[in-house]
């Protein structure tokens, strides 16, 4: 396998790692700490926010590997911040720093991935970074609740059983370093250009389709655990298992969206996706059953963020590929800032209303707008890099 190949899925596998573990243990270890839980969703939205700090950082520097390796770095450094015994605002510094980390880490594989998009095929290379993206976050997750059961079982504490899980994602980043250092010293410097900071319109119109589709899922999946508790009475064990079936439904989602546009066209495979989507989350109204909601959501994952790494391959490709490097870090600045502000209107309607109605509602009105502007967005001319 090339290098730079290895460094992409193996930076990909650990931060997902990271990610999935920080997830996790951060609302537990601020309600273990007896802080309540608007605190966990502070500091959890906090790292959110902190994405867009992160994607603007990248564009001093004149290689895609090098943000990705100084991510991961930064990503242990959180890691280990968040294991030490250091207080409410240590961690919320360590918040910070993991979300920066990401921000820094996603600009620079969009980057990467992005200097071949409209080469045919291209979207491929987005689907498997991802697919092993997700399941990093899967893994990530799931043994930090193992690690917390088999600790608390052998008689440790109840916070130091939490913040010892943060090693975990520490670890899985420490792994991956020496495949991106690799991958550094083998990947050639664009030419060194005046730093810019992208418009805040720039690229927007390709874009708006992303938006509306990330708004919506963050939305559903940022919700779905208190809306499983509350309104079906579901335990920890069981949302849990939701959710793995969810990341399934990522993984799956995008290749079969991948194989369906090599074949359908990708404007055609990602518009009748979205609005299948749309059509799922419109059926989340009417579940009554814990096993029908369950299902519903994951449908609604598999045909909308499977559709979304075809959708970003799809968009840079209508970029000339001089300019995609800017665009990676204006896109993910609104993406970040998108997701923050519509967790924040669905969780004040979900707290206004006796039943989740208004934020599903809200959910299905934004994946059928992403599925009508994508038909739009998706007709500009692709430009095709000269070299691969």
């Amino acid at each position: 396998m090339p290098v730079a190949r290895r460094g992409l899925l193996v930076s990909a596998l650990g931060a997902g790692v990271a990610f999935g573990n920080m997830a996790v243990a951060l609302p537990l270890l601020v309600l273990a700490l007896g802080r309540s839980p608007a605190l966990a969703g502070v500091l959890v939205a906090l790292d959110t926010v902190a994405f867009s700090l992160g994607a603007l950082l990248p564009l001093p520097f004149r290689r895609a590997a090098a943000p990705v390796a100084v991510a991961l770095a930064l990503l242990g450094c959180a890691d280990v911040l968040f294991a030490l015994p250091l207080g409410i605002w240590a961690t919320a510094l360590a918040a910070l720093l993991h979300g920066t980390a990401m921000g820094l880490f996603w600009v620079g594989v969009q980057s990467s991935l992005g200097r071949r998009s409209g080469v045919a095929g291209s979207e491929r290379a987005f689907v498997h970074q991802y697919a092993l993206y997700v399941a990093g976050t899967a893994s990530g997750g799931t043994v930090t609740g193992a690690i917390v059961a088999v600790l608390r079982a052998s008689g440790v504490g109840h916070v130091p059983s939490i913040r010892a899980t943060f090693l975990l994602g520490a670890a899985a980043v420490l792994a991956a370093l020496p495949a991106a250092l690799a991958w550094l010293r083998t990947h050639a410097p664009a030419a060194r250009t005046r730093f810019v900071a992208p418009a805040l319109r720039y690229g927007l119109r390709l874009q708006v389709p992303d938006l509306f589709l990330v708004s919506a899922m963050g939305t559903l999946l940022g919700l779905s655990p208190v809306i499983l508790r509350d309104s079906f009475g579901l335990s920890p064990l069981t949302i849990g298992l939701i959710a793995a079936a969810v990341a399934a439904g990522k993984i799956s989602g995008s290749l079969t969206a991948s194989r369906i546009a090599s074949t359908q066209g990708r404007t055609r495979t990602i518009g009748s996706m979205l609005g299948a989507a749309a059509f799922a989350a419109a059926l989340l109204l009417g579940a009554q059953a814990a096993w029908l909601y369950g299902a519903l959501m994951v449908a609604v994952t598999f045909l909308g963020i499977g559709v979304w790494p075809t959708l970003v391959d799809g968009a840079l490709a209508r970029v000339a590929p001089e300019q995609r490097r800017t665009l990676s870090v204006a896109w993910n600045v609104r993406e970040y800032l998108a997701i923050a502000l519509t967790t924040v209107v669905a969780g004040q309607l979900l707290h206004d209303g006796r039943r989740p109605v208004l934020a599903l509602a809200l959910v299905a009105v934004l994946l059928a707008a992403a599925a009508v502007t994508s038909l739009g967005a998706l007709r500009a001319p692709v430009f095709v890099p000269e070299t691969e």
